[in-house]
């Protein structure tokens, strides 16, 4: 996919004034290296940079594009063009934390924690016009936002949630282009929340967090009301909480490193807390696609491994990608390969540049191999 003309010159148009008014509003002024990385929620979660896939979950979970904080603390974001990504565009602004990013009818939606520990959107319209960074107010933050279009709702409705300065879980409904207001819905998080979708009932979202005790802990939450949240077995975790971000549907398969520092997965649906293996040094990304379930986790040589699950086998342990990333890795599925398998992965280069990896169709339209990192241009991020 091609990066349309009108959205290259709308951006390049449009930067210098969503920087003034992010400069006003998120306190972008000040000099890049007053800009501090956040703090870890404990020493024992990974404490590295995701880059976020802004998916259009309207149409299949399409991944439109790649939003990181750049090195001097701003907002960046690449379209995505094919199998790679156009180059980093800064949408301005000094964020804390990784943004994120969600695309509906009404344009491509960013939230992210300003300096002042405050809610900011800023959008990217369909026409390509930068709408500059808004306050959302009435929550002060003390970790990242979560953003997410809930099926059986109107595709233009947002939900959004942070930890509240009480360790709670809070939300917020962008609903008829108006916020509802946050709501607490409890918990104590000692972790980023991580949410996702199911089939049955398609207008619930399931939240995850890890608890006080470093159990996971789910929350089923609706238009009208939440369950609570409720422990997910006795496992002990260490990193955030991982589900496959690129599936329609993805709200019962759960990953996350445990105590062992090694990669375990829960299926809400069927029994408890399975071990993969492996030594974690980051949280776990996971990608899926028909007949395949990938996941990538960095190791102590700081080199990504994937454990491929192919449905009709199961996961077939970890294998090495060569190169090594400074960052948490993410993934999507390719896809246009008519069903075969095809993944592209992100991370952060050692040097600082945002870079892709791409794996192709292999033998019997199975997975191939990873071709390489390539930098994505632009400017380096955090």
């Amino acid at each position: 996919m091609k990066r349309p003309r009108r959205l290259r010159g709308s951006i390049a148009a449009a930067i210098l004034a969503a920087a003034t008014m992010a400069a006003s509003l998120l306190g972008s002024a000040a000099p890049a290296s007053a800009a501090q990385p956040p703090l870890p929620y404990a020493p024992d979660l990974p404490n590295l940079g995701t880059p976020q896939i802004a998916y259009d979950v309207s149409f299949m979970s399409a991944a439109k594009g790649v939003a990181v904080r750049g090195a001097d603390g701003s907002l960046l974001y690449g379209v995505r063009s094919g199998n790679g990504f156009a180059p980093l565009q800064s949408l301005g602004g000094t964020i804390v934390g990784d943004p994120s990013v969600v695309v509906t009818p009404n344009g491509t939606q960013f939230f992210v924690r300003g300096t002042d520990d405050q809610v900011y959107t800023t959008t990217i319209t369909p026409a390509g016009a930068i709408t500059g960074f808004s306050h959302v107010p009435g929550l002060t933050v003390t970790g990242d936002i979560e953003s997410i279009v809930a099926r059986g709702e109107s595709s233009t409705n947002i939900r959004i949630f942070a930890r509240g300065t009480d360790g709670a879980v809070w939300t917020n409904v962008l609903r008829g282009g108006a916020w509802t207001g946050w709501s607490s819905l409890g918990g104590f998080a000692t972790s980023e929340i991580t949410t996702g979708r199911v089939f049955i009932p398609s207008n619930q979202i399931r939240v995850y967090v890890r608890g006080a005790d470093h159990r996971v802990y789910l929350n089923l939450v609706t238009p009208t009301g939440a369950s609570g949240f409720q422990p997910l077995g006795d496992l002990r975790v260490t990193s955030n909480i991982a589900l496959a971000d690129d599936m329609f549907f993805n709200g019962t398969e759960i990953f996350a490193r445990g105590e062992d520092n090694g990669l375990w997965t829960l299926l809400t649906t069927n029994g408890g807390w399975r071990p993969l293996g492996g030594f974690l040094t980051s949280d776990p990304a996971v990608s899926s696609q028909a007949n395949l379930t990938a996941v990538y986790t960095r190791g102590s040589d700081n080199a990504l491994s994937i454990n491929k699950r192919i449905s009709s086998v199961g996961f077939l342990g970890f294998t090495r990608i060569d190169g090594q990333v400074s960052s948490n890795p993410t993934a999507l599925s390719a896809g246009g390969f008519e069903g075969q398998q095809a993944q592209i992965l992100l991370a952060r280069e050692p040097g600082g540049a945002l870079a892709r990896n791409f794996a192709g169709p292999g033998a019997n339209g199975l997975l191939g191999s990873f071709t390489g990192y390539v930098p994505v241009p632009g400017p380096a991020i955090d």
